[in-house]
């Protein structure tokens, strides 16, 4: 095995890490309270740069490994349906869990009324595994797309012309 695909499968695993983290020790379950604030987010600065560069290795290891039209073709399709799996998994995981917490932040019967979407109840509504293969799998197709080269037009008629 390659060093870069060494290194980019310790990326993910360590963004996976995070990510999972997050999710598990990091988000206040809806039946706990806290009042310690949001220790999360920094674990979210922590991991960001190693989320950042799982991303982009995904991004160029897809890039520099396909070949063929056929093949990028059938991962973008493949890619485009798990995507949008993955958008009804993470509306239906955001819905649970704010019927759990009793209503949206705007509901004075919620437990996170007026805190705002983004607090310690609701860190795995943004960082859980769904929405973690969903940004890969974005790399995954912003990779692929790179590699399709359009003519230029204009190239082709001043090829022509000579």
């Amino acid at each position: 095995m390659k060093k870069g695909h060494i290194f980019w499968l310790m990326s993910l695993f360590v963004s996976f890490l995070g990510f999972y983290n997050i999710e598990h020790l990091f988000t206040i379950k809806p039946d706990e309270t806290s009042g310690n604030g949001n220790l999360g987010m920094l674990v979210i600065l922590a991991f960001s740069p190693i989320f950042a560069i799982s991303c982009f290795l995904t991004y160029k290891l897809v890039r520099g490994s396909v070949r063929g039209w056929k093949m990028r073709a059938l991962i973008l399709v493949l890619s485009t349906a798990s995507c949008l799996l993955l958008i009804l998994l993470v509306i239906s995981y955001k819905n649970e869990l704010v019927v759990e917490l009793g209503g949206p932040p705007d509901h004075p019967q919620s437990k996170i009324y007026r805190f705002g979407w983004i607090n310690q109840y609701t860190n795995s509504i943004y960082f859980n595994a769904y929405t973690f293969f969903f940004i890969h799998l974005l790399a995954v197709m912003v990779g692929l797309l790179s590699t399709i080269k359009r003519d230029n037009p204009n190239e082709s008629v001043r090829k022509n012309e000579k």
